[in-house]
């Protein structure tokens, strides 16, 4: 592989260990496909007390009104149906996102950079289509230097962060591959006899994951939002008084050790609410999942329904 030092192999994907790392800093946001846009507002302000920040014809950005932070984008496209229109990870730097467009070019990896449509602040971005088929971003963006409330306080608005998000695909180590070229890192897999891979976490920082990849159908399972602990609990009180049925949870994962339930919006896309997560280490290696498949998903016990299994944008 052109442009990376012949090292130590990485034990998951073969992919050579990397001289780089920290070049990203985070999942920045995700922007959803929905068939109303204004249905979709509506509904992610219910459930959230999120704000619109930036709306064009088509598309609007919601912050948390706690801190003016943008964490999701909706896209109206009826034609396309659900699913992601893209999801942006925030580069650290200008410098960054040069180191970031080197290791592609030297990997002859096709990527565009340049200024795209994406949320305020945003600066300039790297833009490629993974291997599973969604549009992933890399931003260099310029934000206040204080987190700053969008409308005041309001009662009910949550302190609304990213966490991860969780692709499909037929080959996990195919995209494993691609995006530890970007810098992603291995935190937790579970290898299957045949030596393909059923799972991977992995991380950019010091969190446990920022991206999720597991075996099946290509597409998006779902997009991750943090709360902190009160907030979490607060939110599964505000499902009720808005009349949002969750699909599962709340309970806590194994991987990341965190509080968790899952919500679909009106057009089928996944939300997972979720605690914050556990700290592994950006030096962390990769490492199998070795408890039981029931414990991994769920240590409080009961386990997804079918709906989750089999059902994704």
């Amino acid at each position: 592989m052109s442009g990376t030092p012949a090292e130590a192999a990485n034990p998951v994907g073969n992919v050579p260990t990397h001289l780089w790392k920290g070049d990203i800093a985070r999942l920045d946001h995700s922007v959803i496909r929905v068939g109303n846009l204004a249905e979709a507002i509506d509904w992610y302000q219910r459930l959230l007390g999120l704000d619109v920040v930036e709306q064009s014809a088509g598309r609007a950005y919601l912050a948390s009104r706690l801190t003016g932070t943008v964490v999701v984008g909706l896209e109206e496209n009826a034609d396309a149906g659900a699913g992601l229109e893209y999801v942006s990870y925030r580069a650290h730097d200008e410098a960054s996102l040069a180191r970031i467009g080197q290791r592609l070019a030297d990997a002859g990896i096709p990527h565009e950079r340049g200024s795209y449509p994406t949320r305020p602040g945003g600066l300039e971005a790297i833009r490629l289509t993974a291997p599973t088929g969604h549009v992933v971003e890399l931003l260099h963006a310029k934000d206040a230097a204080k987190p700053k409330p969008t409308s005041g306080y309001q009662p009910g608005a949550f302190d609304v962060r990213t966490s991860h998000i969780q692709f499909r695909t037929t080959d996990v180590l195919e995209t494993s591959r691609f995006m530890q070229m970007l810098g992603f890192k291995v935190s937790t897999y579970v290898e299957l006899p045949d030596g393909q891979h059923l799972l991977q976490f992995m991380r950019v920082n010091e969190y446990h994951h920022q991206l999720a990849i597991l075996t099946g159908r290509a597409g998006l399972h779902h997009v991750a939002l943090e709360l902190d602990t009160q907030d979490f609990w607060k939110f599964c009180d505000n499902l009720a008084v808005q009349k949002i049925q969750a699909e599962y949870g709340p309970g806590r994962h194994n991987e990341g050790n965190l509080l968790f339930i899952y919500v679909r919006d009106p057009f089928g896309n996944r939300l997972e609410i979720c605690g914050p997560m556990e700290v592994a280490g950006f030096d962390y290696p990769p490492s199998p999942a070795t408890e039981e498949p029931w414990f991994h998903m769920n240590q409080w016990g009961p386990q997804p329904p079918e709906s989750w299994y089999h059902e994704w944008t």
